[in-house]
């Protein structure tokens, strides 16, 4: 084997996450252009999912997604001070239940910071009903550190806007009449960190009598070191 081709071979090989400083370096195989030489292996979470990182919050029954200003039991996720990983979102997902009357609707993400690892009275999470995730390496035997309340929990202080989500419904016509477009996934695309301590949640941008089966794909990754 060549120089060339151990590099090549060394490349595609998979290890475990390398923990490196801003003025850290490492080698990858690179062109006579200078440009890095990559391989697909599988689709962007797929190593993710193979280490067992993956999992999915879904809720029990079909419900309305409530308004973002009062996100009482608001499908959520948690991840506790302590727990030692970096939580990323990587999907929203819908699925219809009963359509209620048509209006324009989109769907928002909140926040808490500072929450801890415990509801109780008084502390920013009163209440949580946690329903354990389970786990997209299906077969694995992998648990979920991240806790995740479907419907029931509340809090002290509402949690914070943080970003509307870029999908919902859009109305052509009056509501008894009108057409009604309507998109149901969001991919986050690596845009939301979610560090222990804090807590995520999905919200509308207005009360809806429309009920909806809704699951939250997101990934645990060791927490290798602060910025």
């Amino acid at each position: 084997m060549t120089s060339v081709d151990l590099r090549f071979s060394e490349a595609l090989s998979v290890g475990a996450p390398k923990n490196l400083s801003d003025n850290g370096r490492t080698d990858f195989t690179g062109g006579s252009m200078g440009e890095l030489i990559t391989a697909d292996l599988w689709g962007k979470y797929g190593e993710f999912c193979r280490r067992g990182w993956v999992f999915a919050a879904r809720v029990a029954a079909a419900a309305a997604v409530p308004v973002n200003t009062t996100l009482t039991n608001a499908p959520s996720i948690w991840n506790p001070a302590g727990s030692g990983k970096l939580v990323i979102p990587l999907r929203i997902l819908l699925s219809l239940g009963a359509i209620g009357t048509p209006i324009l609707q989109g769907f928002t993400l909140s926040y808490l910071t500072g929450a801890g690892s415990v509801e109780a009275t008084g502390a920013p999470v009163i209440t949580w009903t946690n329903v354990a995730p389970v786990s997209m390496s299906v077969g694995s035997g992998k648990t979920a550190i991240t806790r995740f309340a479907p419907a029931v929990s509340t809090y002290t202080v509402n949690p914070a806007a943080l970003m509307d989500l870029g999908f919902g419904h859009h109305l052509e016509g009056a509501a008894a009449s009108g057409q009604l477009y309507s998109q149901f996934h969001h991919d986050f695309d690596t845009s939301v960190l979610l560090w222990p301590g804090s807590t995520l949640h999905f919200g509308s941008t207005i009360a809806t009598s429309t009920t909806y089966w809704t699951t939250i794909v997101f990934a645990e990754i060791p927490l290798l070191t602060t910025v």
